[in-house]
């Protein structure tokens, strides 16, 4: 459930950060789509060896063959139960009674088999927080020993020294019997216990790094383009012990073992790939039991269906065709891209995010405040306000001159006698009587001056119907009744 949550990030981040580097993977590798339903496309992939009947074994993260068929793990306990072991007949339908784990496993992500027919269980998991995991790490992980015959695996925990927070979905068995684990997130760090494994033991037994492996870029179709070619999801030994392979969401990497130290293999040694193209998601890989075929799982939603499927191993150069070997770069000599982990990516892609949200931040406060300036600028008069009366001006004090803009306009002259007319938009600039209007005289009589000072109150121009006063006037609005002779609208005698 939480590698569905971890892909869906994953495939959005690879999506956001190919296009802020540029670095978009070619259209050969964009994944091939998936049915929502019904059984999952695997166009390009292997041979189809059978697909799981049950809804109850559908995440495979971890698989071994059997003479008789195969073992199988899901990556996560179903809701309310507990984590199981299935064991799968050669049409891949489920046999017998699942095992159950006590107390239930947190994260299986691999699955392996000894020489004594033991299942070695690696509960090793612990997703990223963009991945759908914790914040807080595992302050230990688990490898499961189920013994031939056994009811119950055993536990055995294990710690990181430094306690930071690790996720890994690989395990090998070394030749000394104990696990080797190779981590998905820090890519390829190879980790093994200090000592001996401590059965039913609440402390963990520490884990010491040695060494790493670095998947390559090898242009192979998958779900996740680049991230795929890097993100390391299981790993197997052959049943002979002489080889052993390490498989990422694309490909797998097949090393020759030397006196059985698989350390140094998969540390120093020269790969043979394997292209592993448009797997549904694919996580785990096992031999046949003849040790002639690469075997893999996908780990795919309830609703779906992804068949097992098998792989005659190659050894191709990515993206130059068959025959070459190629070496496992060293850790200096990998390239800035090839460095990156999927953590990386994401604090990369967060980054973006977060320069984008104080670029749209800035640019509010830049319009607020050029706003505000032009505002200053214009003076309190023209936006909303009252504009001062022109120097000189001897027209009656009470003449109610206001702004330009929702408001009438001021006075503008210092001549009694002049043009002032009325508020232009949707206002009023109302004058006060003068005295001299009582007696209509000449210059401020009715119909000798367009209104601005009249006698009482003048009402706006636009939009406002005339309001009491001496006179009246406007557009859109009716004059007081007056006396016949053209005064009966607009100009209306002093009654």
């Amino acid at each position: 459930m939480r590698q569905r949550v971890g892909l869906a990030i994953g495939a959005a981040c690879g999506a956001v950060t190919s296009l802020f580097l540029g670095l978009a993977a070619p259209a050969a590798a964009a994944p091939t789509p998936a049915a929502t339903t019904g059984q999952a496309s695997t166009e390009g992939a292997g041979q189809t060896v059978c697909t799981p009947d049950s809804s109850k074994i559908n995440e495979i993260s971890g698989l071994v063959a059997t003479a008789t068929g195969f073992y199988a793990i899901n990556d996560s306990a179903p809701a309310g139960g507990k984590a199981r072991i299935f064991t799968l007949d050669a049409a891949c339908k489920v046999v017998g009674t699942p095992v159950n784990y006590d107390p239930t496993a947190r994260d299986p992500e691999d699955l392996a088999m000894d020489k004594n027919e033991t299942l070695w269980i690696a509960d090793i998991g612990d997703n990223t927080e963009a991945a759908g995991g914790s914040a807080a790490a595992r302050p230990t992980v688990a490898v499961w020993t189920l013994a031939k015959g056994a009811k119950a695996p055993v536990i055995n925990r294990l710690a990181y020294p430094d306690g930071k927070k690790r996720d890994a979905e690989a395990m090998l068995l070394g030749g000394d019997g104990l696990p080797i684990i190779i981590t998905k997130d820090p890519v390829g760090e190879v980790w093994v216990p200090e000592g001996p494994l401590q059965p039913n033991t609440t402390k963990g037994v520490k884990l010491k790094q040695v060494g790493t492996f670095a998947p390559q870029e090898t242009k192979t179709p998958n779900p996740l383009a680049f991230l795929g070619w890097k993100a390391i999801t299981g790993a197997a030994s052959s049943p002979d012990g002489t080889r052993v392979v390490i498989r990422t969401y694309s490909d797998a990497y097949e090393f020759d073992v030397q006196g059985g130290d698989v350390i140094k293999a998969i540390t120093t040694g020269k790969p043979r790939i394997t292209p592993l193209p448009n797997e549904a998601r694919g996580e785990a890989i096992t031999y046949s039991t003849d040790g002639k075929q690469f075997i893999t799982a996908s780990d795919v939603p309830a609703d779906q269906r992804a068949p097992i499927l098998r792989y005659t191993p190659q050894n191709v150069t990515p993206g130059k065709g068959g025959g070459a070997v190629l070496p496992t770069p060293k850790p200096d000599e990998r390239s800035f891209l090839e460095n990156l982990t999927l953590q990386d990516i994401t604090y990369m892609v967060a980054a973006i995010g977060i320069l984008g949200l104080l670029l749209v931040v800035a640019g509010i406060i830049g319009i607020r405040r050029s706003r505000a300036t032009r505002r200053a600028a214009a003076g309190s008069g023209p936006v909303r306000g009252s504009a001062p009366r022109p120097v000189g001006d001897d027209l009656p004090p009470d003449d109610g001159g206001t702004g330009n803009v929702y408001g009438a306009r001021p006075a503008t002259s210092a001549a009694r006698g002049a043009t002032a007319p009325a508020g232009t938009v949707y206002g009023a600039g109302g004058g006060q009587p003068d005295p001299r209007d009582l007696d209509h005289q000449p210059g401020w009589g009715p119909g000798d001056q367009p209104r601005g000072y009249s006698p009482g109150p003048q009402p706006g121009g636009v939009y406002g119907a005339p309001q009491g006063g001496y006179d009246q006037r406007g557009a859109y609005g009716s004059g007081h009744p007056g006396d016949q002779g053209g005064y009966e609208r607009g100009y209306a005698p002093h009654r």
